[in-house]
């Protein structure tokens, strides 16, 4: 009904029967008198068709179907379609990696803050077992061994530190994916921690605190022993 109205409007039936445009009078060819009519729905040819999916996989479906019928065809045959999901979510993509190389930034600068304050801790400890050191180097203990006592220290601090860091990055995952798939309903399980990331990221945690501690430890072998002895 709609249709039929618009074909037979008071304006429809001027623009059919004039080569001027009926809005400003000035000249108009077929091709901007047929697109002008198809504005005001005069022109029962489809320009275009907008399809709506309910999914993301129905939307794949429906644009596998289009690049099957599209094989082979001619190019003023094929149907050229415009994948706005497909759009949308290659933006969003490159909003997420943006936001991601800034929190990696700041987690890069978190790193290396943590280092120097496990370095710092380090020495202070140094500073005050240094008759603990004056007692070992007493008792046979080589420089290397009393550096090994303190770099295992550090590693075992950066080992608990990223266990316990991944044990609080498994469990946020939950409640994360849980509100991904309350707003979207075809998007789930987005926030996933896989194993080889776990590896990673422990033996990460574990060389930072090592380098964080080589320096102190080198100072901690390098004591005098009979100095060290002296030290209330």
């Amino acid at each position: 009904i709609y249709m039929d109205n618009a074909q037979n409007s008071d304006i429809a039936e001027a623009q059919r029967n004039s080569d001027t445009s009926v809005r400003s009078g000035r000249p108009m060819t077929e091709n901007e008198k047929t697109n002008f009519l198809q504005q005001i729905g005069a022109d029962k040819t489809p320009t275009s068709i907008q399809i709506y999916p309910v999914s993301f996989s129905a939307k794949d479906e429906v644009t596998a179907h289009l690049d099957a019928y599209n094989e082979g065809k001619s190019e003023e045959e094929e149907v050229i379609y415009t994948d706005i999901a497909s759009i949308v979510t290659e933006l969003t993509g490159d909003i997420i990696d943006g936001i991601s190389y800034v929190l990696i930034a700041f987690s890069a600068i978190s790193l290396v803050v943590s280092s120097i304050m496990i370095g710092i801790i380090t020495y202070v400890s140094v500073l005050e077992r240094t008759k603990e050191i004056g007692i070992l180097r007493s008792l046979g203990a080589r420089k290397k061994d009393i550096s090994r006592v303190f770099n295992a220290e550090t590693m075992i601090i950066g080992f608990t530190a990223g266990t316990i860091g991944i044990f609080i990055a498994y469990l946020l995952t939950f409640p994360l994916n849980w509100i991904i798939t309350s707003l979207v309903d075809d998007i789930g399980n987005i926030a996933q921690l896989p194993l080889y990331a776990v590896f990673l990221l422990v033996f990460v945690s574990v060389l930072l605190t090592f380098i964080a501690g080589l320096i102190p430890s080198r100072l901690a072998a390098n004591k005098d022993p009979v100095e060290a002895l002296r030290v209330d």
